[in-house]
């Protein structure tokens, strides 16, 4: 993707981080649903403390669906926060309908917002270089 200005991008990254950094306390009672070990190892750099669950944890899809269930509770919440490419938005799409029809409340807004200040950026394991930038603010 190509960005028109520096500036704005800078922007955006730095409304990425404080989304990240301040999500629990602004969206309070959820579940986490990222790919792999490396995408929540880096949501926990940033401080993110909800509960993660990883869709690469060797279960099927029908058992992470349940487990999340479990998890969640009726009427709970959940991000699904898979990667912006094309198997993360179809993960991302199957594993919405699935939930939805459990009564999960799943956080499509949060997850386009989030993909919005994304800007280049297709993968969750990609903003390790924001967390960088986050101890180097200019």
């Amino acid at each position: 993707m190509y960005w028109k200005s520096n500036e704005k991008l800078e922007e955006y990254e730095k409304k990425l981080i404080e989304i990240l950094q301040t999500i629990d306390d602004t969206y309070g009672d959820f579940i986490i649903i990222v790919e792999g070990k490396r995408d929540e190892q880096l949501l926990r750099d940033f401080g993110v403390e909800a509960p993660i669950i990883r869709t690469q944890a060797g279960k099927s899809r029908f058992q992470l669906v349940e487990e999340i269930v479990r998890k969640a509770d009726k009427g709970g919440k959940v991000l699904i926060l898979t990667d912006f490419d094309s198997e993360g938005i179809e993960i991302a799409k199957s594993l919405s309908r699935a939930l939805e029809r459990y009564d999960v409340r799943v956080m499509r807004r949060l997850r386009l917002v989030i993909r919005k200040y994304m800007g280049p950026y297709r993968a969750i394991e990609e903003l390790v270089a924001l967390f960088k930038k986050r101890d180097f603010p200019k």
